[in-house]
């Protein structure tokens, strides 16, 4: 049986949804291609270098307003996509980013990478809000 490795801490999900980046210099439109609990793939017309902090903001579907997040870090770039992994965002946001990517998981049927996160005894993080918080 082979080991399977992963950098990543949280599985990604494909998505595709608005967004923009703020940094020290500008602000850009943008979409996020996938999405986990600690980070993104984004997509742009032209990427920040990588180790830059910025801010980020998306919508999602179905959700009246954005989910901010407040601290960033650029972990890679590429001339029209970079992956971010997040620093810093409210408790609040952290609830609506977990639960919306719970759905997302509980929506998806077995098979590729779900199956291997499941053969390796790995499990959904835990990260609902409970409704008296």
């Amino acid at each position: 049986m082979h080991s399977i490795v992963t950098r990543r801490m949280y599985r990604r999900v494909e998505a595709d949804y608005p967004a923009c980046y703020l940094t020290s210099h500008s602000g850009r439109f943008a979409a996020v291609r996938d999405i986990a609990l600690n980070g993104f793939r984004v997509r742009c017309l032209s990427a920040p270098p990588a180790h830059t902090i910025l801010k980020l903001q998306l919508w999602l579907p179905g959700q009246k307003d954005e989910i901010k997040i407040d601290q960033a870090v650029v972990c890679w770039a590429e001339q029209d996509e970079f992956g971010v992994q997040i620093v810093s965002l409210s408790s609040e946001a952290d609830c609506r980013l977990a639960v919306h990517i719970a759905q997302l998981l509980h929506r998806q049927p077995l098979g590729g990478a779900t199956e291997e996160v499941l053969l390796r005894g790995e499990q959904v993080p835990d990260r609902l809000c409970l409704a008296n918080d």
